[in-house]
C-alpha cells in the first residue's frame, strides 16, 4: 500500500498470453472494457492493470508480433503531461540498462497520452512470493540484478524511491526488470517521494526529507528479507491495524516512522539454516535504521556480495585443510574400534558366564531350601493327621451334624484349652507346638491352619476367623488338588477331596486378602476312607521375604539382583507366583479372584523363553538349571511407573523346586553385571578421545595456516 503519492505506480504483474488469457480478454471486451485509445500498429490483447492515474494494456505489435505494454494517462491533460514526462524522463535516462524495463515509444500528442515499454512475460516478484519464500541462492541472484539495475539508474542520476516486489518483474528466464519509475527522482531534486510501507526507509516517511540513494538501499534489504522469510520487515497484524485506524496521511507516515525506529532489528532471517553469516550481515546493514550505517548505494551492496562469493569460493581449499588430516585419522579409527569391540565382546561373555554361574548356584540353593521347607510343612501335617488319638476324635467328629460342630467351634473358639472338646484340644496343641518350633528354627509362622470336612466346609481354623468357619471352600485347589482355583459356585457337581499331600495353586485369602499358598493333606479314617482335608497356609510374600533374607545374609541384597518364584503350567507357559513387585499393599488392591487370575496371566514369561527354559531343565543331566544371558522380566511389560524398575534387560538362572511345579528365578540387571566392562570401554573411549583431540589440534593448526594463506590473514 502506498500513501501520499501523486502518481501511484500501475501494477504490471502479467500472465503469459495463453488460452486462459484470451478467454479473459474476450470476457472483458464483452463487459465493455476497452483501451482508452487506439495506437497505430498495435492490437490490444487485454488489460494488465489499472491505477489512480494510469492503466496498462498488453498489446501486440502488428509488424513483428512482439508483445508490448502500453501505459495510458487518461486523466486531465495538465496532469497527464506531468506524469508522463516524469516517468518517460526516468525511463529514457536508463534506456541502456539490461535490468530495467525498456522504453520503446511515446505518444506525446495522443489523447490520452501514453508510452510503450517492453512486456515482461514472467510476471512480478510479488506473484513468485505468493506461495512461499524463495531459495537462498535465487534470492541472492535476484538481489544482485536489482542492484545492477539500481547501479545503472543511480549512475544516470535516477533514484527509484519506490522499490517493492510489485515493481520487480521477471522475464521468462527469471531475469529482473525494474519498472514503475513514477515516484523516481533525479539525484539533484529535493521534492519528497513516498514509497510503499514496509519497503520505505523510515526517514523517507518524512515529507521534508530529500531523496537519497540509501532509500533504495533500504528497499533492496526489505525485498531480500521478504524473499528469504516470506514477509517484509516490521510488518505484523498489530502494526497493520494501528496504521489502518489512522485517518490522515501525516499521522500514518509519522506512526510508521516511529514504529520502525522503535522496533527491534528484524530477526526472521536469523533462523534460516541456509543463510551464512556474511549474507546476514549484508542484510542487517541494508535495513539499518540510521542511514549512516547503511551501504551508501547499490554498488556497495554488489561489492559486499562479491566479497561474500569470493569467501565462499575459497571454502574447498579450507575443506582440504580439514579433510586430509581427518581422513588420515579416520583411517585408523575403524581398526581401533574393531579391536575395542572384539575385546569388549570377549570380556562381556566372560563376565556374563561368571555372573550366570553365581545366579545358578543361588537359584539351586534357594530351590533346595524352599523344597526342604515345603516338605517339612507337609510332613508335619501328615504326622499330626496320622496320630491315632486325633484320627479317632475326627472320625467321631465327622459323624456329627455339621451345623452342630460349627456352632460348637464358634462357641468355644476363645474358651480355655481345657474347656474345649478333645478333638479341638489336639489340633490347637499341635498348632501351638508348630509355632514354637518355627520360632526356634526361624522358619517363620504359618498364616493359618484349618480343617475341612469331606465336602470342603471349614470346621476349624487357627487363628480363628468368623469369616471362614462354616464356609465351603471346595472350589479351592488345596481341597480338590486339581492345580487350579475355581470361582466359588463354578463347579456343577461336588468335587472330591484330594488323595495325597499337595502344594496348592496360589489364591487370594478370604481372611487376609493376600496371595496365599496352602499345604494340604487328606484325613483318613481307620478303614482308609477320606473324611476331610487338613491344611496350613503361608503368604507367598512371606516365602519371598525369607528367600530374599537368605540372599541378604549372603550379601546379595540389591535392587539389581532379585529372586522370584514361578509356576510351570505347561511346556510353553510359565507364570510368576511371587515377585518383589507383588507387595502386600499391591495385592490387596485386587478386588476378587478373577482380577488375581488376570494379573497372574499377565505375569507370564514369553512362550519361547518358557520353552527354552523347559528344554534346558530337561537336558541337564546331574544339575537341573537353566541359564539365560538375556531375560525380560514379565513385570517390566506392565504399563505402570511402579513396574518400570523391572523393565529392560536382565540375566537369569532358573532352578526347579522338586516335588512341585515351582521354579526359583534369580535374576540380576545385565547393565549391572556388565558395568565393569562398560567402565573399561569408557576408559578406552576416553583414551581414544584424547587421541582424537590431539589429532583435532593438529587439524586446527593446519587449518589456521590454510586459512591465513587463502583469506589474507583474516580469522
Amino acid at each position: 500500500n502506498s500513501f501520499g503519492r501523486q502518481d501511484p505506480p500501475i501494477s504490471t504483474d502479467t500472465l503469459t498470453f495463453d488460452d486462459a488469457g484470451r478467454e479473459q480478454s474476450r470476457q472483458l471486451s464483452l463487459q465493455g472494457v476497452r483501451p482508452p485509445a487506439d495506437v497505430a500498429g498495435y492490437s490490444f490483447v487485454r488489460r494488465l492493470g489499472m491505477g489512480a492515474f494510469g492503466v496498462v494494456w498488453l498489446a501486440r505489435e502488428d509488424r513483428t508480433g512482439r508483445m508490448v505494454a502500453i501505459k495510458f494517462y487518461p486523466r486531465q491533460r495538465g496532469m497527464n503531461w506531468t506524469l508522463l514526462s516524469r516517468e518517460v524522463e526516468k525511463l529514457a535516462a536508463v534506456y541502456t540498462s539490461h535490468h530495467i524495463v525498456r522504453l520503446l515509444d511515446v505518444g506525446w500528442t495522443a489523447d490520452p497520452p501514453y508510452f510503450i515499454m517492453e512486456y515482461v512475460e514472467g510476471g512480478s516478484l510479488t506473484a513468485r512470493l505468493a506461495d512461499q519464500p524463495l531459495p537462498l541462492e535465487q534470492s541472492v541472484r535476484i538481489t544482485r540484478e536489482i542492484c545492477s539495475a539500481l547501479v545503472d539508474a543511480h549512475g544516470a542520476g535516477v533514484l527509484h524511491c519506490d522499490l517493492k516486489p510489485d515493481n520487480v518483474l521477471l522475464d521468462g528466464q527469471g531475469s529482473v526488470r525494474l519498472c514503475d519509475f513514477g515516484q523516481a527522482r533525479m539525484s539533484h531534486e529535493h521534492s519528497p517521494a513516498l514509497g510503499t510501507l514496509y519497503y520505505m526507509a523510515p526517514e523517507q516517511a518524512d515529507l521534508e526529507s530529500p531523496p537519497d540513494a540509501r532509500w533504495d538501499v533500504y528497499a533492496v534489504g526489505a525485498i531480500l528479507y521478504q524473499m528469504l522469510t516470506g514477509a517484509p520487515p516490521h510488518r505484523s497484524p498489530e502494526i497493520e491495524r494501528r496504521l489502518q485506524n489512522l485517518g490522515s496521511l501525516e499521522e500514518r507516515l509519522a506512526t510508521y516512522r516511529r514504529l520502525v525506529q522503535s522496533n527491534s532489528r528484524p530477526s526472521g532471517h536469523r533462523g534460516l539454516p541456509t543463510a551464512d553469516q556474511r549474507l546476514l550481515e549484508i542484510l542487517d546493514r541494508c535495513l539499518a535504521i540510521d542511514p549512516a550505517q547503511r551501504f551508501p548505494n547499490a554498488q556497495a551492496i554488489l561489492e559486499a556480495l562479491d566479497a561474500r562469493d569470493r569467501q565462499r569460493s575459497r571454502r574447498p581449499l579450507l575443506l582440504v585443510g580439514f579433510l586430509v588430516p581427518l581422513l588420515l585419522t579416520a583411517a585408523l579409527l575403524p581398526i581401533l574400534g574393531y579391536a575395542l569391540s572384539r575385546n569388549r565382546d570377549t570380556a562381556e561373555q566372560q563376565m556374563s558366564e561368571r555372573a550366570l554361574e553365581s545366579d545358578a548356584l543361588s537359584a539351586r540353593l534357594q530351590a533346595a531350601a524352599l523344597e526342604d521347607e515345603l516338605q517339612q510343612r507337609l510332613q508335619e501335617l501328615e504326622t499330626i493327621a496320622a496320630g491315632n488319638d486325633l484320627r479317632r476324635e475326627l472320625e467321631a467328629l465327622m459323624q456329627r451334624p455339621l451345623q452342630e460342630v460349627i456352632s460348637e467351634v464358634r462357641q468355644l473358639a476363645d474358651a480355655p484349652l481345657e474347656a474345649r472338646p478333645r478333638w479341638m484340644q489336639l489340633l490347637d496343641t499341635a498348632w501351638e507346638r508348630s509355632r514354637e518350633a518355627a520360632g526356634a528354627t526361624k522358619r517363620g509362622d504359618d498364616t493359618s491352619w484349618f480343617l475341612t470336612d469331606v465336602t470342603g466346609t471349614q470346621i476349624w481354623r487357627r487363628e480363628y476367623s468368623e469369616r471362614t468357619i462354616g464356609e465351603n471352600f471346595a472350589h479351592r485347589d488345596y481341597f480338590h488338588g486339581l492345580g487350579v482355583n475355581f470361582e466359588r459356585g463354578q463347579q456343577a457337581t461336588p468335587r472330591s477331596p484330594l488323595q495325597k499331600p499337595h502344594v496348592s495353586a496360589a489364591y487370594k485369602s478370604t481372611t487376609t486378602d493376600r496371595q496365599t499358598v496352602a499345604f494340604s493333606v487328606p484325613l483318613f479314617s481307620a478303614d482308609g476312607q477320606i473324611i476331610g482335608v487338613f491344611a496350613r497356609t503361608v503368604h507367598l510374600g512371606d516365602l519371598q521375604a525369607r528367600l530374599r533374607g537368605r540372599m541378604s545374609a549372603a550379601g546379595e541384597n540389591s535392587v539389581e539382583r532379585i529372586i522370584a518364584l514361578a509356576e510351570v503350567l505347561d511346556a510353553r507357559q510359565i507364570r510368576l507366583l511371587d515377585h518383589p513387585y507383588l507387595t502386600e499393599q499391591f495385592l490387596r488392591t485386587q478386588e476378587n479372584q478373577a482380577q488375581d487370575e488376570a494379573l497372574f496371566r499377565e505375569l507370564t514369561l514369553d512362550p519361547d523363553v518358557a520353552s527354552r527354559i523347559q528344554t534346558l531343565l530337561q537336558n541337564t543331566s546331574e544339575i537341573r538349571e537353566a541359564k539365560l544371558s538375556l531375560y525380560r522380566d514379565p513385570v517390566g511389560r506392565i504399563q505402570s511407573p511402579v513396574a518400570q524398575p523391572w523393565a529392560g534387560d536382565w540375566m537369569a538362572a532358573v532352578a526347579p523346586v522338586k516335588g512341585t511345579r515351582w521354579a526359583v528365578i534369580v535374576q540380576e540387571r545385565r547393565s549391572g553385571v556388565l558395568a565393569p566392562i562398560q567402565q573399561m570401554e569408557r576408559n578406552a573411549r576416553r583414551q581414544l578421545g584424547l587421541a582424537a583431540a590431539t589429532a583435532a589440534g593438529l587439524i586446527v593448526i593446519v587449518w589456521v595456516f590454510v586459512w591465513r594463506a587463502v583469506m589474507g590473514g583474516r580469522a
